[in-house]
């Protein structure tokens, strides 16, 4: 083989290598994908597979596809329980991230970091570490880091008890869960249990159960085991608030029958331990001990040092109530000890309270009391929300429960240390001591006040950003698909003839930038998104108040004008096409030309009735026209008039073929072209439509 040959040959084999190497990306980033999606079923399977994987992908596999499997494979590990494994794929994408100076894969491993030790028990330290990465975070815009940073950093806050940033943080993790280019409904889910968390801890029990039974409708449709199984506990909790305990047993059942068969040590512990909970409610003691051991059992299993402590302490109770006051004292004192070190003052201040109970039930009313003094110190520094109650509520509660049974307790402790004190001078200590206790109440109460009503004034004000964000496209603040859904949804149409006034019918317009794809590649996903929002304005500014203008997806807009008869269809039309195209669009410190093509038709179309064509196949028989407009050139608008051929010749054409049907001349075709640009000189072209 002379040089020249043995040169041919090594070009030709680097360049099939090369050619194997970006054929394969694809294929694996759809396989981890896949398996993501498995995760959600069945978690185990995931792992298997996941770890089947790694031989294949060695130091030349692309880095977007090893940082998409370490995503992958340290967050199935996690719910596997395989904590030790998850610490070592997190520190391998974070130097692999950090070598490829990468801020999402940053993001990504530190998020995943923090929520692995706000489990072990070391909240705070998880909150400093993602305090420290929160500009890395906004810096990359990519909605999947900042969701996941988002929701981790919202669950680490409500932990420790900062339900006001624990609300905002969920919120903006909610936003950027439907801005996610895949997975989207999966994390809209995460962010949706997590909402509910925030309201539990609000004891907004009524709002809690609402946004529950919204996330197991989303979870059956995306087919997440997981995440209902958590949503189901958290149901569970909120009925047994609600003192409704037959339907709290039941979702913890479900919960834990989930935990089972997708291998969810975690579940499986969580919904143990709650269950545990409703046999120390009906002071079933033997019972509430042995499923607390089962679940302190399976926390120990997931790593999970908190879920260890909650049980520890349901241990204690269960103890105590069978009389083993010493052995159960100190099992409750050592889990409010890991609760008080981790930061974890939520759990720290109701198992204090459940505690002081407890003393109360056994006679040892000097522990109570110090107990309970102790928990409303603790009360005091957290935000207790509940939307349902009123002040003179709260002043009944607090005077009737909290001052009564503290007098009480006080006065059998004073009778038990001296006898012999008269009851005169006992009547003036309890008047005294009512009378201090009533003035702190008041103060208490009105500080209370005052920050009840300035938080429900903030979730007033989230609920209203949350349902502004169900309608609106977040970055052009035009209408989004569910808008127009529901538009579409509540038409009345007469079920004989579905007929409309056939002389002022609505319009259906849809539109397409050209060449969108070379505007990212061109400037970028930034300027792609300022061109986006400007086209946005333009489109707003052009149409009458009463037309409604839409972000159908990616590039694609939409605007329903209804009452437009063809003739102002058409001049509609025109006066789109030369906002948009007549003048250039700046960027940055560049003038772009940009133009759209689109598609038109009325609706009820052609005098139809809306049984034989309703707004879906007007809208697919509009995307048709849409498509013939990029073949013939683009910069242009087609609508279709009317039917020119009776309907059960022309529809099966026309749904299928709309070039079939215009050379058949079963339709009248309308044309409306757009400026004269040079667009095309500055865009190149490409080869297919779009």
């Amino acid at each position: 083989m002379d040089k020249v040959t043995g040169l041919t040959v090594g070009i030709l084999s680097v360049l099939l290598a090369l050619h194997g190497a970006a054929v394969a990306q694809p294929d694996a980033m759809e396989r981890i994908d896949a398996i993501q999606i498995l995760s959600e079923k069945d978690n185990q399977q995931a792992l298997n597979q996941l770890q089947a994987m790694e031989p294949a992908l060695g130091p030349t596999t692309p880095y977007a596809v090893r940082r998409e499997y370490l995503n992958a494979l340290m967050t199935v590990q996690v719910d596997a329980a395989k904590m030790e494994a998850a610490e070592g794929t997190v520190a391998t994408l974070l130097k692999l991230a950090q070598e490829n100076k990468d801020g999402i894969g940053v993001v990504l491993a530190t998020s995943k970091a923090a929520s692995i030790m706000a489990l072990s028990g070391k909240t705070d330290a998880a909150i400093t570490q993602l305090i420290a990465i929160e500009a890395t975070a906004l810096k990359t815009a990519d909605a999947h880091a900042l969701w996941r940073f988002y929701s981790t950093f919202g669950s680490a806050q409500l932990t420790v008890g900062r339900f006001e940033t624990a609300l905002e943080s969920t919120l903006k993790s909610l936003q950027y869960s439907k801005e996610r280019p895949s997975h989207a409904k999966t994390s809209h889910l995460t962010s949706l249990n997590l909402l509910g968390n925030v309201y539990m801890a609000m004891t907004n029990w009524d709002k809690a159960l609402q946004v529950i039974e919204e996330g197991l409708t989303l979870a059956d449709a995306v087919g997440s085991s997981k995440l209902k199984g958590t949503l189901h506990l958290n149901q569970g909790a909120s009925f047994a608030s609600l003192g409704r305990a037959k339907e709290s047993v039941a979702a913890y059942e479900k919960a834990l029958l989930i935990g089972r068969e997708s291998g969810l040590v975690g579940l499986q512990g969580t919904a143990l331990n709650n269950i545990g909970d409703s046999y120390l409610i009906s002071k079933d003691y033997p019972k509430a001990e042995l499923f607390a051991r089962q679940a302190m059992a399976k926390f120990r299993e997931a790593g999970e040092l908190g879920g260890v402590a909650t049980a520890q302490s349901n241990i204690g109770f269960a103890l105590m109530g069978q009389g083993k006051i010493r052995e159960g004292d100190a099992e409750v004192r050592a889990a409010i000890r890991f609760s008080q070190d981790s930061g974890a003052k939520t759990d720290q201040e109701a198992i204090l309270g459940e505690l002081g109970r407890m003393y109360e039930q056994v006679g040892l009313y000097r522990e109570a009391v110090a107990t309970i003094r102790e928990q409303q110190a603790l009360t005091a520094q957290l935000f207790r929300a509940d939307r349902e109650k009123s002040v003179a509520t709260l002043q009944a509660q607090f005077d009737a429960v909290q001052r009564q049974k503290q007098i009480e307790l006080l006065a059998r402790e004073n009778s038990l240390k001296d006898a012999e004190i008269s009851n005169q001078r006992l009547q003036q200590i309890i008047t005294l001591l009512g009378a201090v206790v009533t003035v702190m109440a008041g103060i208490f109460v009105f500080l209370l006040y005052r920050r009840v009503r300035k938080t429900n004034l903030k979730l007033r004000e989230a609920n209203k950003q949350l349902e502004f964000h169900a309608v609106r496209d977040p970055l052009t603040g035009l209408y989004n698909r569910r808008s127009f859904f529901d538009l579409m949804n509540g038409r009345t149409s007469n079920p004989n003839d579905g007929r409309r006034e056939e002389d002022n019918p609505d319009g259906l317009m849809i539109l397409d930038i050209d060449h969108f794809k070379n505007i990212n590649d061109t400037l970028g996903h930034a300027g792609g998104d300022a061109v986006l929002v400007e086209i946005s304005k333009r489109l707003r500014a052009t149409v009458r108040d009463t037309d409604m203008v839409m972000r159908w997806g990616g590039e694609e807009f939409l605007i329903f004008s209804p009452r437009a008869n063809a003739a102002h269809l058409k001049n509609l039309a025109q006066r789109v096409l030369h906002a948009i195209g007549a003048t250039p669009i700046a960027v940055g410190d560049k003038m772009m030309p940009i133009t759209v093509t689109g598609g038109f038709l009325s609706l009820p179309f052609s005098g139809l009735s809306e049984v034989d064509c309703n707004w879906e196949k007007a809208m697919q028989i509009a995307d048709m026209a849409l498509y013939l407009g990029k073949v013939n050139g683009r910069n242009r608008a087609y609508g279709l008039n009317r039917l020119l051929a009776p309907v059960e010749q022309v529809m099966p054409v026309l749904e299928h073929d709309i070039t079939a049907a215009l050379k058949a001349g079963m339709v009248e075709l309308v044309e409306v072209i757009g400026p004269v640009t040079d667009a095309q000189t500055l865009v190149p072209p490409l080869e297919s439509a779009g």
